[in-house]
């Protein structure tokens, strides 16, 4: 079966009337949060669990073998949505462009493309959903109007890259429902999540970098601990839906993982607590630069 594939850029607006993300809002402030970054790996679970982001990771993306490298051209691109204001008009057409010619026919035999509604959204939701588990779980939690503006400005992320009002959840509850009918209906054990656990656990050195100080550092501490908070912080249905086990003894540990969290977070200086706009801002024109040669 065809996937819906709209026109690029096929917005209810001109683009050029789109306002950026406000600098000040909940959306800018949770897009910089250095916690984000830890739970990105959460968030790319959920997404290759849908079918047409996984089956694009796995056709058309480096991630096994340049893992570091294709994190910093898609993290940082994609939370520079909420950082570059009333400039995001362009870039956004340019985010939207350079997924043009991702698609295929997925291990199932389906079709699939990038600019499916539901998928090309699906980005951005898992952008507001892991911000809410950074409040809920490792902060002091977000109010019901707090929730909305938080949700509104990633709403506003998703019609600057190029999504059409229609195709968006209108506020925080529809969203939610959104979410359940994926998680129910949509969201699979994709090959890509095995994929993307694997590839946590151990990866590959950059370039230059001897394996003797890699292997113990990254693949024997930090790539098993990295895949362990992700699962954790994972939906329990999403969790069962994607084969993850995740004990009472697990859940215990993580308390003192958060309480770890709480108090790392109010040390930090805050260029470093808001690592996100500190890195979007300072390589702006190199970001932007990027995709727009990419969309070209």
């Amino acid at each position: 079966m065809a996937s819906p594939v709209p026109e690029i850029y096929a917005t209810d607006q001109p683009p050029d009337a789109l306002r950026g993300v406000a600098p000040g809002s909940l959306t800018a402030r949770y897009a910089a949060d250095w916690r984000l970054i830890m739970l990105a790996p959460s968030a790319l679970l959920l997404q290759v669990a849908h079918p047409v982001i996984g089956s694009g990771v796995a056709d058309h993306s480096v991630f096994k073998t340049d893992t570091l490298g294709r994190f910093e051209r898609s993290y940082w691109p994609t939370i520079a949505l909420a950082f570059y204001g009333d400039e995001t008009a362009a870039y956004g057409r340019d985010i939207r462009a350079m997924h043009k010619g991702i698609g295929g026919v997925d291990h199932a035999g389906r079709r699939y493309h990038a600019w499916e509604p539901d998928a090309y959204f699906w980005v951005l939701g898992t952008a507001y959903w892991a911000s809410t588990v950074i409040a809920d779980k490792f902060g002091k939690g977000l109010s019901p109007s707090e929730k909305e503006e938080l949700y509104a400005g990633w709403r506003q992320a998703s019609l600057l890259a190029g999504l059409r009002e229609r195709d968006i959840p209108a506020d925080v509850a529809e969203f939610e429902r959104f979410f359940d009918r994926l998680l129910d209906a949509r969201l699979e054990h994709h090959p890509s999540v095995d994929d993307v656990i694997a590839t946590m656990r151990r990866v590959p050195a950059p370039d230059g970098m001897p394996a003797w100080l890699w292997k113990p550092v990254m693949w024997g501490v930090v790539g098993p601990f990295a895949v362990w908070v992700n699962i954790g912080v994972l939906p329990p249905r999403a969790r069962e839906l994607l084969g993850l086990e995740w004990s009472a003894r697990d859940e215990r540990l993580m308390r003192w993982w958060v309480r770890i969290v709480k108090v790392t977070d109010r040390v930090l200086p805050r260029p470093v607590r808001e690592i996100g706009r500190t890195v979007a801002l300072w390589r702006k024109d190199k970001i932007i630069a990027d995709i727009h040669r990419a969309a070209a």
